[in-house]
């Protein structure tokens, strides 16, 4: 049968004494040096005694308990009550405040690495845009034509799940479309166009389409009043010249 002996570890001598201190309740400023030097002997035993390796700074930390012990089993001198004695222990008192208190700074810091560390960064900065809207939309914004062709999907019947239907229709169809209906005419309004559009595909087909038509500087967008319906104004290569001229 096996036996499993588990040691707490310990970072450090002073580690090992504030533990001491802590589990036997005892004032930190008034250390029982005697018991306490006890407690650190067999602690270190117990290591020797299970083939541990022990840190120079282990057996230093009790030459000087052992030090302290023998000073105050010493008999003190006798002096003047206005000189105040020394106490061994002050020593040893400061190095376990001074541990004490970067120890309880350290534990901070580890708890909020770990709350930190489920924490997530979440990136809020969109890609720059290269292009600009406001080049080929002078007189309305793509938000007005968003809803107006939100508008006309609304309206739009819904097809059931079940079906699947296939619609062969691509932006050079539409593209021809606007084209076909501007053939005699300078310009055209939304609406008519939309009566021309059977399904949601054909919507949205269209809406490339026009957006093609105005990068190539071959339509114009206008609207006169906010969220209301808007001409598509067919532009002559006169109009170009005088664009690029201006």
């Amino acid at each position: 049968m096996v036996y499993n002996v588990k040691l707490n570890v310990f970072e450090g001598p002073l580690d090992l004494l504030l533990f001491f201190i802590k589990r036997d309740e005892i004032n930190i400023y008034d250390i029982p040096i005697s018991h306490i030097t006890n407690e650190y002997l067999e602690y270190l035993e117990l290591m020797k005694s299970m083939n541990l390796h022990l840190a120079g700074e282990f057996i230093l930390m009790a030459s000087v308990l052992m030090r302290i012990k023998v000073q105050m089993l010493l008999p003190q001198e006798k002096v003047d009550e206005i000189e105040e004695v020394e106490d061994p222990r002050t020593e040893l008192v400061e190095m376990l405040l001074e541990y004490k208190k970067y120890k309880c700074v350290s534990d901070f810091l580890r708890k909020l690495e770990t709350r930190q560390s489920k924490l997530y960064q979440v990136n809020t900065f969109l890609d720059s845009v290269e292009w600009d809207p406001d080049i080929f939309l002078s007189e309305v914004n793509l938000l007005d034509m968003g809803i107006a062709f939100k508008k006309l999907l609304v309206t739009l019947s819904e097809s059931p799940y079940y079906e699947i239907e296939t619609f062969k229709i691509n932006i050079s169809q539409q593209v021809q479309l606007i084209n076909s209906m501007l053939l005699n005419r300078k310009r055209i309004r939304f609406t008519e166009l939309a009566q021309h559009l059977k399904n949601r595909i054909e919507v949205v087909v269209t809406f490339l389409a026009i957006l093609e038509m105005v990068k190539k500087e071959e339509l114009r967008v206008s609207q006169k009043v906010a969220f209301s319906d808007f001409w598509l104004i067919k532009l002559e290569v006169g109009n170009l010249d005088v664009v690029a001229n201006a």
